[in-house]
C-alpha cells in the first residue's frame, strides 16, 4: 500500500493537506479488504472517496485558475474521467477481490500517477512563473546622501543561493547594502550579494 512522501507535494498546504487525506482514505479502504469487510462496507469507504475527490478537484481547478495554468481544460478534463471511472466503480462493485484488484487502479494511477505528473505540471508552472518575475526589494532605509544619477547605472545585478538566478537591484539599494544593509532572496533566504565584486 503507498504512502504518502514529501516528494509527492505540489508546495501548496490546502492541496497537499487535500492529497494527504486522499491517500488515508484509499489506506482504510485497503485495510478494510485485508480484514474481510462486507461489500457494503467497502463501497461506503468509496464513496467517501468519491465525494473527497469531487472537493479536491473543485478547489484544485480553482487554484489553477488563480494562478492562470495554461493547460487547465485538459486537467479538468482528466478530473472527469476520474470521476466518471470512480461512479462506475462504486456502482458495479460486486466481489471483495474486485474491488482488491481496482484498488490498486485508484492508488497507483489516479493517485499517485496523477499526483506525481499531472499535478507537479502546474506546480512547475508556478516555480517557473515566479522565478520569471522580477525581484523587487523595498528600500526601508532611505539614504540621505546624493546620488549621481547621470553616473549611476539603472541596477546592479546581485544573485543568491538559486541557480541561475539573478536580481536586478536598484542602484540606490546597492548603495544600501554596500553600508551593511542585508537582503534575503524570498526563495531560497540565503542573502544576496552583487554578482561580481566592485
Amino acid at each position: 500500500m503507498i504512502k504518502w512522501a514529501n516528494e509527492y507535494s505540489v508546495h501548496n498546504k490546502t492541496i497537499d493537506d487535500q492529497h494527504k487525506a486522499l491517500f488515508e482514505i484509499a489506506k482504510k479502504a485497503y485495510f478494510m479488504t485485508e480484514n474481510h469487510a462486507s461489500i457494503n462496507e467497502i463501497r461506503s469507504v468509496l464513496i467517501e472517496l468519491f465525494e473527497y475527490v469531487k472537493t479536491h478537484f473543485k478547489d484544485e481547478e480553482n487554484y489553477m485558475e488563480k494562478i492562470g495554468y495554461p493547460d487547465l481544460a485538459r486537467h479538468k478534463k482528466i478530473h472527469r474521467e476520474i470521476t466518471n471511472s470512480l461512479i462506475v466503480l462504486v456502482k458495479n462493485i460486486k466481489t471483495v477481490n474486485e474491488f482488491k484488484e481496482k484498488l490498486n487502479i485508484i492508488t497507483e494511477k489516479w493517485l499517485l500517477e496523477h499526483i506525481l505528473k499531472e499535478d507537479m505540471k502546474y506546480h512547475t508552472y508556478e516555480k517557473q512563473k515566479l522565478k520569471e518575475k522580477e525581484y523587487t526589494f523595498e528600500e526601508d532605509i532611505v539614504s540621505t546622501e546624493p546620488i549621481f544619477e547621470e553616473f549611476a547605472p539603472k541596477y546592479v545585478v546581485y544573485v543568491c543561493g538559486c541557480i541561475n538566478e539573478k536580481h536586478k537591484i536598484s542602484y540606490r539599494l546597492h548603495q544600501q547594502i554596500l553600508k551593511g544593509v542585508k537582503y534575503n532572496c524570498k526563495f531560497c533566504k540565503k542573502i544576496i550579494h552583487p554578482e561580481r565584486e566592485f
